[in-house]
């Protein structure tokens, strides 16, 4: 008696914990919809909102794996845990809950902090089992319960629809230049219709390197700079890096036009507004490579000066730590003088560089060192090693179909895409369910409904084919209608004119001191920056109460160490009129 009532108690506690474990399956996708209407209409980028999609996961597997345990030890107790394989037609299917159970737990072990950055590949191969698992806990929870997940379930679907049909467009390789740090640059053909922000990154992936994987890179060209093409800097770091680095050098060395890269993209992505316009100062602190997207929010500064826009921040503060002082040279990517010629008297730039892994200042030039800055002006930026420009490559823009792409757009797709499951759903029940029920009350078979498990898949199957029919229709007829207003040889002439004049635009490291953002002044060897210092002493320079924005873009120690001096700036003392810093990680790191 004592086991039986124990018994009962596990599993009713078992049985509430399922259903919560379910509400949080509904809200677990939709963090993960790189460009869910739903968060674009908040305004949280993919980046951050995969921090709640990784909370929600681990609370999510907790309670199944408790669900599990708890029917599993008061099966045992009763001596009927064989019931774990049952597979009953209209009852629970234990055995269909016991394969989602153990896909889950897999892709949650991988995901664990330390497996998922030292075996990265491991926790993206194994977190593919979502299908296994997503399609399993529907037989398991049969059709009702499965329209409690369906919201989030849906726009996951959606989202990863869109993404793949973004990504089997061919998308051209302008250009490719070859920097002498070993840092590359890659120009992308787009549509027109794609829009961006300064702060926006991309999924990249090259066919020719390898046909499954997909790497985040930051922006580094403004929206401002040109319709038609957007600019990416790659520091080979990994095998899939340095693999497209030898393709990019034998390209490039060889001077074949056309260049014959291609590359496969999803996205732009990232903050639907431009929220460090809000902000009277901005404190921009980068770790080496990390200051590709403030390459381009500096770039679209002096793009949107030179335009005369109003309420702009009145001053820039630039920290960058860089492990060698060739990396030093990716300033030059910002050609201030070229873009807005009298930008000093517009607003405050101010840089502030750190060579760690160096005592004193070397030539940016390889192979060559000396200690006279004088003789040789170390901050004199080399020209780019190599560089080639394929005009071929505007025929095959990014496609206009993009996961952050027209609201209307994107709204239509929902809305066909939920009135084509609608539509499925009824005509499966009209042509299948009903037959069959009616066929067996006439055979006299009481118990000849539809397995509760089938009914569940018959629901999966009615929204894929919603997604894939009525969804894919409107994104067609969106992509044939942008394709229509694309002007092509327009784009062509256009890319072709502004890559050709790339030399003088920056792009090439100019050689006018006004283009120089660094010098032996605001250059500093052998340590990294003192954030404390730096921050009092901007701290001082504001009127009291100012607000003032933080970004930082860097690895993770580097973030920490930012977000903790503004902590305590910001609670140490506290004082309403006294400055403020509002820290945002600019990271897409998993």
């Amino acid at each position: 008696m004592f086991f039986d009532r124990w018994g009962k108690k596990l599993k009713r506690i078992g049985l509430h914990l399922g259903f919560i474990g379910i509400i949080c399956l509904n809200l677990l996708f939709l963090p993960v919809s790189r460009g869910s209407v739903l968060l674009r209409t908040i305004d949280i980028p993919y980046e951050h909102a995969v921090k709640y999609h990784q909370w929600l996961g681990h609370f999510m597997m907790t309670l199944f794996t408790l669900h599990g345990l708890s029917y599993s030890i008061a099966w045992y107790s009763e001596d009927r845990l064989s019931k774990l394989f049952d597979w009953a037609p209209h009852k629970v299917a234990n055995f269909a809950g016991v394969i989602a159970l153990l896909a889950g737990v897999t892709m949650w072990i991988t995901s664990i902090g330390w497996v998922r950055k030292k075996y990265f590949e491991t926790f993206y191969w194994t977190h593919h089992l979502y299908i296994v698992f997503a399609l399993f806990m529907t037989f398991h929870i049969g059709e009702v319960l499965f329209n409690v997940t369906f919201c989030g379930l849906f726009l996951f679907v959606l989202d990863r629809f869109l993404r793949f049909c973004q990504s089997r467009n061919s998308v051209g390789v302008l250009s490719t230049k070859l920097l002498p740090c070993g840092t590359f640059e890659l120009t992308l053909a787009k549509s027109r219709g794609v829009k961006y922000h300064a702060l926006s990154y991309i999924y990249l992936n090259i066919p020719e390197v390898s046909k499954l994987q997909w790497h985040p890179f930051s922006v580094a060209s403004s929206p401002y700079d040109g319709d038609s093409w957007l600019k990416i800097l790659i520091k080979p770091y990994g095998g899939w890096t340095l693999q497209l680095q030898d393709l990019v050098s034998a390209v490039v060395k060889l001077g074949r036009c056309p260049s014959n890269i291609n590359a496969a993209i999803e996205g732009p992505y990232g903050h639907e507004s431009n929220f460090f316009l809000q902000y009277e100062m901005l404190v921009l602190v980068a770790g080496g490579i990390g200051i590709s997207p403030f390459v381009a929010l500096l770039r679209d500064l002096l793009q949107r000066y030179q335009r005369g826009q109003p309420n702009l921040p009145s001053t820039v503060y630039l920290i960058w730590a860089v492990q060698k002082s060739e990396e030093l040279q990716l300033l030059g990517l910002i050609p201030a003088s070229t873009i807005c010629p009298d930008y000093k008297l517009k607003f405050n730039l101010e840089v502030h560089a750190f060579v760690t892994r160096e005592t004193s200042p070397f030539s940016l030039e390889r192979g060559s060192e000396t200690s006279d800055l004088h003789q040789h002006d170390r901050f004199k930026m080399p020209r780019i090693l190599a560089s080639l420009i394929d005009a071929e490559a505007s025929k095959h823009p990014m496609s206009i179909v993009a996961g952050a792409g027209n609201n209307m757009w994107i709204t239509a797709c929902f809305l066909a895409s939920l009135l084509g499951y609608i539509i499925v759903y009824l005509l499966i029940n009209l042509f299948i369910v009903q037959p069959f029920e009616q066929g067996s009350v006439k055979d006299g078979n009481s118990s000849g409904s539809i397995p509760r498990w089938i009914t569940g898949l018959f629901s999966v199957i009615s929204m894929i084919l919603g997604v894939v029919i009525c969804g894919g229709s409107v994104v067609s007829l969106w992509n044939f209608l942008g394709r229509l207003h694309q002007n092509t040889s327009g784009a062509v002439e256009e890319n072709v004119h502004l890559l050709s004049t790339s030399d003088n635009d920056g792009t090439a490291f100019t050689d006018e001191c006004a283009d120089r953002l660094l010098d032996p002044s605001n250059t500093y060897f052998g340590h990294r920056p003192n954030l404390r210092d730096l921050f009092d002493g901007y701290r001082k320079l504001q009127r009291p109460g100012a607000n003032v924005g933080v970004l930082v873009s860097g690895p993770e120690s580097l973030q920490i160490s930012v977000a903790e001096t503004c902590r305590a700036f910001n609670t140490v003392n506290y004082d309403s009129r006294r400055v403020a810093f509002s820290y945002h990680s600019v990271s897409f790191e998993l």
